[in-house]
């Protein structure tokens, strides 16, 4: 559903990404993590074309998204949903308008299910009572809710979730990743990728993290190992995140013994 091979980006001679590579398959649900500046915002904008690549493949959906023309792109781009940092909503129109538009531009669906589509979509999020309000009268948690709602308003094939919490409080956060997850999960078939410098969201989201680095890929594979991964920076990274964690809730994730008993004492 999602692949990226040997893909290369730089500007001004400074590299961007260097050789990076890793696939995303049907149901799959997987977290890119890494600090400011790895390259994380390089690989959305590559995946979404609005960027081409120095050297390297990018597959969307059986398309070639490099070699392909325009209009095959836009038309593989009607399956994906991206819910964007801040929630990016048109700030000119209501909370049911924002979800109309992405409808009406990619999808097929007449005037009446487009209406329950946004009735089923507000309900999820539990924002039905939003529905005539404009951006400007909702916090910035329930502008997120409204962006995640309009990235699956389209029921896509691919959904991809751009720093979904940042600048949120816990509580806030816990509830837009559990909408995610519920909303999301209601398609198996869907390919979704999450994209995070926060590594509790990102485990908590997926069982499979990709962690960038500098432009490259660094680990890849269920995070529960790259916790004890053989890289130094890997193994910092990840844990210097989540020692912090209350213990009790630290065993609910179900971390590895071992690493319990490196950071944890009781």
């Amino acid at each position: 559903m999602i692949s990226m091979h040997r893909v290369k980006m730089s500007f001004g001679g400074t590299s961007i990404l260097d050789d990076i590579s890793f696939s995303v398959s049907r149901g799959e649900r997987v977290s890119l993590i890494g600090p400011g500046g790895s390259g994380k915002s390089t690989v959305l904008k590559l995946l979404l074309g609005l960027l081409t690549p120095d050297a390297g493949d990018i597959v969307l959906m059986d398309t070639d998204m490099i070699r392909a023309s325009d209009r095959e792109r836009q038309k593989t781009l009607r399956g994906v949903g991206m819910a964007f940092q801040q929630g990016a909503l048109f700030d000119f129109m209501t909370v049911a308008e924002n979800l109309t538009f992405a409808m009406e531009h990619m999808t097929d669906l007449g005037p009446e299910e487009v209406e329950q589509r946004i009735d089923s979509l507000l309900a999820g999020v539990k924002l039905s009572r939003t529905k005539n309000m404009y951006p400007y009268e909702l916090s910035g948690g329930m502008q997120r809710r409204v962006g995640i709602a309009r990235a699956l308003a389209t029921d896509p094939v691919v959904s991809i979730f751009d720093e979904p919490t940042a600048g949120l409080d816990p509580v806030t956060s816990t509830i837009i990743l559990n909408m995610i997850s519920n909303l999301a999960g209601a398609s198996r078939d869907c390919a979704q990728l999450i994209v995070t410098s926060n590594v509790e969201i990102g485990i908590r989201f997926a069982d499979r993290l990709l962690v960038l680095n500098e432009g490259r890929i660094v680990a890849d594979g269920p995070w529960r190992e790259l916790l004890l991964h053989g890289s130094d920076w890997v193994r910092n990274f990840l844990g210097v995140r989540l020692i912090g964690l209350d213990f009790e809730y630290a065993q609910g994730l179900k971390l590895p013994a071992e690493f319990l008993a490196q950071h944890w004492s009781r």
